[in-house]
């Protein structure tokens, strides 16, 4: 029974994965009063598993400000893997796209055709990692706790009163079996109804997708070896993304030999509709995705063999809806991570760079108290544009996937633009309203929002799409600073620091300082062993 004492918080964290995690500690660190509630109890299963550059940096950047040495040690596979090798993980030394056809062997050739390969890291040391979400997310909750942060599982979250349009907080939650009044409630629970009882109302995305999705063992590697063109690395090290008739498969592997496999089925696709109708619309039991998964891998001899003495770690599971969106992220009182306020599709891995960004957005607000209501509207701003901007790119990707020339445009597009943001990180000063107010992957910058906002519109009509691989390069040619779209390259873009050295006059001027100022930081682009200071 609730009894008339109701608890009062500073700030309320719905949701304890890793990003309700390291903002709590972060809040905790600056002063605020932090209670952290998690429906479940760890450790528990999650998606959202493969970081980025971009996301490292983010993460070294909340190291440093905050002192949190554990973050610095995930921020790169070879720290991660002597530091902390109890928290599972894996390699990811870039992304691969491959084109299959049902029926037909998959067959890498010379000229690059249906293979694209490109590298985010120069080295394994270097290179970012797939995350075991069920560990990581345990790791960073304990830490919180440890901390001295107050946090409790096992605690569902409920709204009972919203504050007002016109008003701030508090917003009256019942967590468990407590009253509790907070000041500032952050939804971080990944897409719960916790939003919509704030006045988030859910939008209609774009793409509408099923998943159909587990862990499994024994998957074999898909590269057979060295024998592939131009490998600069061992590509089941890699986020895998096979393209299908029916949709796309990604492939995740951990160091310890499991895999995290899923397949992508759009509902608008006629290719995908018999294995969605099998599903019922996501709601088949685990014998049902099974079914489905299996019949999938039949029809492509490549996946076949790869997956022939796989065994699945959990049930196969289906899931509908898998695009969501709500109408806006923050109001009085409250606001919504980017997992919470909307998703498109893991496709280009933007779902752990994009939380941990709104993360120090969050805390740099908090920095001196609770956010004043126009701090409050610039965030959910931002995170609308964001959405958008991301939105643009993923749809026009799926429209493009059954011609690989034209989705290799698409992925040259995020590509330009995130390798823009990690070199500029890397290689400026932050500017005086710190990186994590500037637009993830340019979606606050004129180029490149009018670079996805033309992909969008030329993916829609066959005629401009089939003109896209000539209109690639020079679109993202302001903002490509690492040598893409170069046809030489034969689809394969490994990550060369002394050929990017041989070009920081190019650099240079497309980050818009002197050349002598890059030569100068150029050591910035390898983070060192340790945290700084």
């Amino acid at each position: 029974m609730l009894g008339d004492t109701v608890e009062r918080r500073e700030v309320v964290i719905a949701g304890g994965g890793f990003a309700g995690s390291v903002l709590a500690r972060a809040l905790h660190a600056q002063g605020r009063d932090v209670l952290l509630l998690e429906r479940g109890r760890h450790p528990r299963f999650a998606l959202g598993e493969s970081s980025t550059p971009l996301a490292n940096l983010a993460l070294e950047r909340l190291a440093v400000r905050y002192g949190f040495e554990d973050l610095w040690t995930l921020a790169a596979h070879g720290r991660w893997r002597r530091r902390l090798a109890e928290v599972g993980g894996g390699l990811k030394r870039g992304f691969c796209f491959y084109s299959h056809r049902p029926g037909r062997a998959f067959v890498p050739d010379a000229a690059g055709s249906g293979r694209l390969v490109v590298a985010a890291s120069p080295d394994d040391e270097a290179a970012d990692n797939q995350w075991l979400r069920s560990d990581v997310d345990r790791f960073l909750f304990e830490r919180a706790r440890s901390e001295g942060v107050d946090c409790r599982e096992e605690t569902a979250v409920e709204v009972v009163s919203p504050p007002g349009e016109l008003q701030a907080g508090p917003v009256r939650i019942r967590a468990g079996d407590r009253l509790v009044e907070a000041g500032l409630l952050v939804d971080a629970t990944g897409g719960s109804p916790l939003a919509g009882r704030l006045g988030a109302r859910s939008v209609r995305p774009r793409l509408q997708t099923t998943l159909v999705y587990s862990h499994f063992d024994g998957v074999a590697c898909f590269d057979h070896g060295d024998d592939w063109p131009d490998s600069p690395f061992p590509e089941r090290w890699s986020a895998a993304h096979h393209l299908l008739e029916e949709g796309w498969m990604y492939q995740l592997a951990f160091g310890d030999g499991s895999m995290s496999a899923g397949v992508l089925f759009p509902e608008d696709r006629p290719a995908a509709a018999a294995a969605i109708d099998e599903l019922g619309g996501g709601g088949a039991g685990a014998s049902g995705a099974e079914a489905v998964f299996g019949g999938l891998l039949a029809r492509y001899p490549s996946l076949r063999r790869q997956f022939a003495g796989h065994r699945p770690l959990r049930e196969v599971e289906a899931r509908s809806g898998v695009a969501y969106r709500r109408d806006r992220a923050a109001g009085p009182g409250w606001l919504l991570l980017p997992h919470s306020y909307a998703f498109a599709d893991p496709m280009f891995s933007t779902g752990i760079a994009w939380s941990l960004l709104a993360v120090e957005r969050i805390a740099d607000l908090c920095r001196r108290g609770l956010p004043a209501p126009a701090a409050v509207q610039r965030y959910g701003r931002l995170l609308a544009a964001e959405a958008d901007h991301i939105d643009r790119l993923l749809v026009a990707a799926y429209r493009l996937m059954g011609d690989f020339e034209s989705f290799t445009a698409a992925a040259m597009a995020y590509f330009a633009a995130a390798s823009f943001d990690e070199l500029g990180q890397r290689l400026l000063d932050p500017p005086e309203g710190r990186w994590c107010w500037r637009g993830f992957l340019g979606a606050d910058e004129e180029v490149r929002c009018r670079l996805f906002a033309e992909l969008d519109e030329r993916s829609a009509a066959a005629r401009t799409a089939r003109g896209l691989p000539g209109w690639i390069g020079p679109a993202i040619e302001s903002r490509n600073l690492i040598g893409l779209d170069d046809p030489s390259r034969r689809n394969v873009y490994p990550v060369d620091l002394a050929d990017m050295a041989r070009r920081q006059d190019r650099i240079a001027a497309r980050l818009g300082v002197e050349v002598e100022e890059v030569r100068r930081r150029w050591p910035r682009l390898r983070s060192p062993e340790y945290m700084p200071g």
